[in-house]
């Protein structure tokens, strides 16, 4: 026998569901953006899971409460995705359109008394599962989009990437060209490599944001050397401002163009958010077991209640979006990857009176240790996935 509340929830459905399409309207900015609103269909399904909930206290046998479950899941996961493909929704709003779902509900079945705290707890238990579901659904169906998205933007600027810095070498290499063009051509290629950078930046971050580790090719290398010749590189774009505090060599299995990169996100952001012109002062430091490598610059500080988020891809620290500084948040979660893959780590400390200094320390790689288990995992991923293949303030 049906329990007042269910016979209530069904009878009053078609209520329940103009009171909630008039609120979402009225309070949810993107609700009046679409074609029609979300949950249309799957909300009158919902509604008679729920009923069958109240009017069995969920005293269900057990295959019974499996299939709510599971179609109470298939519900939420319609709504989030539902949500997701309009691109003006965001998360809270499709959490807040549950919260009115929730007081509509509430409204129409205490119209004549509050309700006892057992038919509460079920109402409650079940819109806590759809936002669960609907927000995991929509975030996971916004990741996919902006992973094709990405991958499309990537392929597409390739090519002409190429094309340019293949003119621009060819520039360079002729025997005719002026110094003046020589200058301006390796200008050109500077900012080529830089962009291509960027895109590598882009693709990275995403596969760290989806829990992968960056593959890096394990090789010996000379870390002062690199550190040179990126520190070269960055002076022909910023000019002679940088310091460079490095003695002899330190020589390695370490994943060099990974560290290339870090580096080069490292300066850049010394460069971008130090003091206008100011020196940046890089070094290469030997540590027991680890050598380390730091970027410094003088200029406002980062507030310690922002560093945490530094290395989380797409999030910039307030005082970066409040000072105009462009860039995408990707360029510290590139480094922090880097430092991972290494087994290393990447730290900051940042004060108004001593700047800011970035630390990225780096395990010292023999040819049996860092190397050999990058080589390992690479070997195991292309056996099991068939062929495989970051930012401040």
């Amino acid at each position: 026998m049906a329990q007042p509340h269910s016979q209530t929830l069904t009878s009053h459905k078609e209520e329940i569901l103009a009171l909630w399409a008039k609120r979402s309207i009225a309070e949810v900015p993107s609700a009046s953006t679409g074609e029609a609103l979300a949950l249309r269909d799957s909300l009158p399904i919902y509604l008679d899971h729920l009923s069958e909930a109240l009017a069995n206290h969920r005293k269900l046998d057990f295959r019974s409460v499996f299939q709510h479950d599971q179609e109470g899941t298939r519900i939420g996961k319609m709504h989030g995705a539902d949500r997701a493909a309009n691109r003006s929704y965001v998360l809270t709003e499709v959490i807040f359109e549950y919260h009115i779902l929730r007081e509509c509900i509430f409204q129409v079945l205490e119209s004549n008394g509050p309700l006892a705290a057992g038919p509460r707890d079920i109402i409650y238990d079940s819109i806590e599962q759809a936002v669960n579901d609907a927000a995991v659904e929509f975030s996971e169906v916004h990741a996919d989009i902006q992973q094709k998205f990405i991958n499309t933007l990537t392929h597409d600027l390739k090519n002409p990437i190429t094309a340019a810095k293949m003119n621009a070498q060819i520039i360079a290499g002729r025997a005719d060209t002026s110094p003046a063009s020589l200058t301006s051509a390796k200008r050109v290629i500077s900012g080529l490599n830089r962009l291509e950078a960027m895109i590598h930046d882009l693709l990275d971050a995403s596969r760290i944001r989806a829990g992968e580790r960056l593959s890096l090719q394990f090789e010996p290398c000379d870390l002062g050397t690199i550190l040179q010749e990126v520190v070269d590189e960055m002076s022909i774009v910023h000019g002679d401002r940088f310091v460079m505090n490095c003695v002899g060599s330190e020589k390695g299995n370490w994943g060099a163009d990974g560290i290339r990169r870090a580096l080069e996100n490292l300066i850049g952001n010394a460069v971008k958010y130090g003091t206008s012109k100011g020196t940046v002062t890089v070094a290469l430091h030997r540590k027991p077991g680890s050598v380390e490598l730091t970027v410094h610059n003088l200029g406002p500080a980062i507030p310690a209640s922002e560093i945490p988020q530094l290395f989380q891809p797409y999030r910039r620290a307030k005082s970066a979006l409040s000072g105009g500084k462009s860039g995408w948040g990707l360029g510290l979660t590139l480094v922090k990857g880097v430092a991972d893959a290494h087994h290393g780590t990447i730290r900051t400390e940042s004060s108004e009176a001593q700047g800011t200094t970035f630390f990225l320390n780096l395990p010292i790689a023999e040819s049996n240790g860092v190397a050999e288990e990058a080589l390992a995992k690479a070997k195991r991923d292309h056996f099991t996935q068939g062929n495989p293949t970051g930012s401040r303030r």
